[in-house]
């Protein structure tokens, strides 16, 4: 989609000229412990004495490189990763010289990416809902999953996402870019560079296109592409066997009074993400 490349092409999420700032944070604590599952399934061995389990990785949309750059520092593994923004991919470039990683960064939309080789694991965050068709994004995705191997994916949530997109947004129109932004600096004190903080902004808040899913209509798709469900962060990565259980689904329609909460009456940034870790069948 031509509206969402140059709106990234000079100003990408999670950006700021001040490689250090980036590498900084990187260095100060594995992001990646925020997401136990992806963490677990990392470290996951195919018995007590046995290798790695996930030793092939592919990450479609990495940005900046935070979640490549941290797999490859904290895990030892190595990353192919994919993303259509050329200035995201020289400051991931340039976080991991800083690092001395050796990565693989590909200059590629989601959509024309090509190649015959299957993955252990499958990852994209933050990305699939900014495509053209994010259910035709999974799809062309979940084909480089190998037999029993697994897709980790982070997407915007219809239920969490609304009271944030509203308060925001609804601020910008009324009281102007500048104070709208202003408003999510506060919300956002740990944002010291305000630089990064803007990309931020822009990509939360001013976002020429996005589309917002639920737990119930992701199930939906990884039945029809042969994968099951194991994890989510919606009810904080307790494992799902079978069926989504009912409460499963009311816990997620209660996440926009959360949201609320957080956004509105205490202001305290939430975006209203959601993360799935799923298994391809055999």
């Amino acid at each position: 989609m031509e509206s969402v490349k140059d709106f990234y092409k000079d100003n990408p999420f999670n950006f700021s000229t001040n490689i250090e700032v980036l590498t900084k944070s990187l260095l100060e604590r594995n992001q990646i412990l925020e997401y136990k599952d992806l963490h677990d399934l990392l470290r996951k061995r195919n018995n007590f004495f046995g290798k790695r389990e996930i030793k092939t990785i592919i990450e479609f949309g990495c940005g900046t490189g935070w979640l490549t750059n941290s797999i490859l520092f904290y895990y030892k593994k190595s990353v192919k990763s994919i993303d259509f923004t050329e200035k995201a991919l020289s400051t991931a470039r340039a976080v991991s010289k800083l690092l001395n990683l050796e990565t693989n960064f590909i200059n590629s939309d989601i959509f024309n990416y090509e190649e015959n080789k299957l993955y252990d694991l499958v990852i994209s965050m933050g990305v699939l809902h900014h495509t053209k068709d994010c259910r035709k994004a999974f799809n062309k995705i979940s084909k480089f999953v190998k037999p029993k191997g697994y897709i980790y994916l982070g997407l915007y949530h219809l239920y969490g996402r609304r009271p944030m997109l509203r308060f925001l947004q609804s601020y910008s129109r009324w009281n102007g870019e500048e104070s709208a932004y202003n408003l999510f600096k506060k919300m956002n004190i740990k944002m010291e560079d305000s630089e990064h903080s803007y990309s931020w902004f822009r990509d939360q808040v001013l976002h020429p296109h996005e589309t917002q899913h639920t737990l119930e209509e992701l199930y939906k798709w990884l039945e029809e592409e042969d994968f099951e469900l194991i994890s989510t962060s919606i009810n904080n990565y307790k494992s799902i066997k079978n069926k989504i259980p009912k409460d499963l689904i009311e816990l997620e329609k209660g996440l926009e009074l959360y949201s609320y909460k957080k956004n509105v009456e205490e202001l305290i940034f939430n975006p209203g993400f959601f993360t799935i870790c799923a298994k391809k069948k055999e």
